[in-house]
């Protein structure tokens, strides 16, 4: 009797349409404050639960009809819903909810009536979930609600939890919350209430709908939806339930006869406006009436949510939502450009019957992944990112960076960095007119600058492909930073990826200076000197082990000399200068550096700063002969003499030509300079 009552209600709800909700008692009566709810009425809704368990559908709406306190009546294929004036929405299970669907059987189920939305082009301006939250939008938060793992044999929600949680945006901040067993009670109302402390939300669940019935068996076109929160309640303290409930103005709750369960009116009054936030619930029956789309549609500022149209299977699920995560994580994809790059065969035309065969009173009919969407396309993640630019691999926070410079020197340092763009072809971003910003501790370095195509191979910017068609890799090289850097101190990197005037991907990330102290050994057929180099106070030493001789220079460009008989003595004589160039073993005079401190002596640690391989790149005498990715140096021949080679930090390392060199050790260094005399040409006036 109850599949034939089942058969004959699915034939009243197959003749409703998507039309608007009906204006009738049911709407204009409803009272949804707990706090004004008797407590009476409250409890006689559970008596009547009571009453009803295990009664064929036909005699449960016989009974229900002959109450007078009934306001109505709901039926769908696995629940009953009632309600009697003044009280809460009451909700009968029919049959047990499957464990391999996000919903009960596929019985009854309702054709889609609804095509799948189209994106439409105004929603196709990107940005990223959390951007309101200033710098602090890198760190993103996700929110996953399993209250069924126990009962699915393949939980869909351990899909974004293994995706999420090793990502540089939500490492350590991926909430999973899950019902390990039936007894489990890991979740409550405040995790469904909390929905705005998150970037993304994901709930696994079990879904259903009642359709409201008027006279016998007259179906109206008002239908809801209810999702299982998993959240158990002892019906002895409904009361304290009822309190709770009140005193957080909680609305949109039905209850069973121990769980409750949520409509989508409880999103709406929770969340009256949500910016900047993915939402994906993968319940069964979510979209046959369109109440879900159309409470989001109101609710929605900027965001998406996916859910299913009909009964889905977990493991159908599970295949969607990991093409669509990979597509958003690895292709760095807005959520409704992975919705639209899912193949057809992941979200479209899925069957809702449990075998080849229909089973029982079962209706052969598919079921549609389904997406509500306003105002922007979110990124999930922040799609720009810092590269090392010899590995090629995500840069770590506080690594020692390769500045191109003499830091503390007076003059601004230089850097090449290497940007993975994620999301976008190089074709699209010109054709959408993306641009970039790059921030070197708060100032602009490089402001809006358009960076396709890349057409001249001889400017400063590279751009290649990257790991996947969606992967654009950008390098720019020999950056002015605008400011001297200190040593061994940190240096805040800001990368902003502007999709729009308004909205851009964003990445921050603190490196070191490291030191550029330096111990300096020249060598030539003629012997070797030895300098040493600190930059805190800008001090040089240089020894002449074959000649006994130490020399002194400070930043204010006086040499120091220990004269027999008469000590310490400095000088800023350009004999003395020109003494010194002399004992260079290369002609270096191709840099043509300008001192803006110091000495002649400060020239050789201050070609460590403008000998730089971004330098030698655009320059036509010096030819490149290794450095490709994963090489350790970079070395370059110039003018067809002088082989000049670069660490792995991309720091000079040595200058060699015919028998002399000159090689540069990065260490620490502690100088004093002697007190000395000025030693002056006697006045012959």
């Amino acid at each position: 009797m109850r599949n034939l009552l089942l058969i004959i209600l699915s034939f009243f709800l197959f003749s409703c349409n998507d039309s608007k909700k009906e204006k009738d008692g049911f709407v204009d009566g409803i009272l949804e404050d707990f706090s004004k709810m008797p407590d009476s009425v409250i409890q006689k809704g559970f008596a009547i639960l009571d009453t009803m368990q295990l009664k064929p559908v036909d005699e449960m709406l016989k009974e229900l009809q002959q109450i007078p306190e009934l306001q109505e009546i709901g039926v769908g294929d696995e629940l009953l819903s009632f309600r009697l004036k003044n009280g809460p929405t009451m909700l009968i299970k029919l049959k047990e909810f499957s464990s391999i669907t996000k919903g009960g059987t596929s019985s009854s189920v309702m054709p889609p009536m609804m095509m799948l939305n189209p994106i439409r082009e105004e929603e196709n301006i990107a940005n990223v979930v959390g951007a309101q939250r200033g710098e602090n939008r890198q760190n993103k938060k996700a929110l996953i609600l399993a209250p069924y793992e126990w009962d699915f044999q393949n939980d869909d929600a351990k899909v974004p939890y293994s995706k999420l949680k090793n990502h540089r945006n939500y490492q350590g901040n991926v909430n999973y919350k899950s019902n390990k067993t039936e007894a489990s009670q890991t979740i409550t109302i405040d995790d469904y209430l909390s929905f705005n402390e998150y970037d993304m939300v994901y709930l696994s669940s079990h879904g259903s709908k009642t359709c409201i019935i008027k006279g016998s068996l007259e179906i109206s076109s008002l239908c809801f939806s209810f999702i299982s929160t998993g959240i158990k309640f002892d019906t002895k303290k409904i009361k304290d339930l009822k309190n709770k409930l009140a005193s957080k103005n909680v609305t949109g709750i039905a209850f069973g006869d121990d769980e409750i369960y949520l409509r989508p009116e409880f999103f709406s009054n929770a969340y009256p406006e949500v910016n900047n936030k993915l939402f994906i619930f993968s319940a069964c029956q979510l979209g046959q009436r369109g109440d879900v789309e159309t409470t989001f549609n109101n609710i929605l500022q900027n965001g998406q949510l996916f859910y299913w149209h009909n009964t889905v299977f977990t493991d159908d699920a599970t295949n969607a939502f990991s093409y669509m995560y990979d597509r958003m994580l690895q292709f760095g994809e807005t959520a409704p450009l992975a919705f639209k790059n899912t193949p057809y065969k992941l979200k479209e035309n899925l069957k809702t019957f449990e075998n080849e065969e229909k089973r029982g009173d079962s209706v052969e009919l598919n079921t549609y992944l389904k997406m509500a969407t306003k105002g922007n396309a979110m990124h999930i993640i922040e799609p720009v990112s810092f590269l090392d630019e010899k590995t090629k691999k995500e840069l770590q926070e506080g690594t020692v960076y390769p500045f191109e410079g003499v830091f503390e020197d007076d003059r601004p340092e230089e850097a090449s960095f290497t940007l993975e763009f994620l999301g976008y072809t190089a074709q699209e971003i010109e054709k959408k007119s993306m641009s970039f910003s790059l921030k070197v501790d708060g100032n602009a370095v490089l402001d809006h600058i358009s960076f396709v195509p890349d057409t001249d191979p001889y400017d400063n910017i590279e751009v290649k492909a990257g790991k996947n068609e969606k992967t654009t890799l950008i390098t720019f090289k020999g950056v002015n930073l605008k400011k001297d850097l200190k040593k061994n101190s940190s240096v805040k990197l800001e990368a902003l990826f502007h999709f729009s005037e308004e909205n851009y991907g964003y990445q921050s990330i603190n490196v070191s200076t490291g030191s550029s102290d330096m111990r300096i050994v020249m060598k030539s057929p003629d012997g070797s000197i030895n300098m040493f180099f600190d930059a805190d106070n800008y001090a040089l030493k240089m020894t002449h082990p074959a000649e006994n001789q130490t020399l002194y220079s400070d930043e204010e460009g006086y040499i120091y000399m220990n004269i027999p008989g008469k000590g310490w003595m400095k000088t800023k004589l350009l004999q003395m200068f020109g003494g010194i160039t002399k004992l260079v073993p290369i002609d270096m005079d191709f840099a043509g550096l300008k001192m803006n401190k110091g000495s002649v002596m400060h020239k050789i640690p201050g070609f460590a700063a403008e000998v730089t391989i971004s330098m030698l790149e655009k320059e036509p005498k010096a030819k490149k002969i290794s450095g490709g990715i994963g090489s350790e140096k970079t070395i370059f021949i110039y003018d067809g003499r002088l082989t000049i080679t670069f660490d792995n930090q991309k720091r000079l390392e040595s200058l060699v030509e015919n028998g002399a060199d000159i090689h540069y050790y990065y260490e620490e260094q502690q100088i004093i300079v002697p007190n000395a005399q000025i030693f002056s040409i006697p006045s012959f006036n």
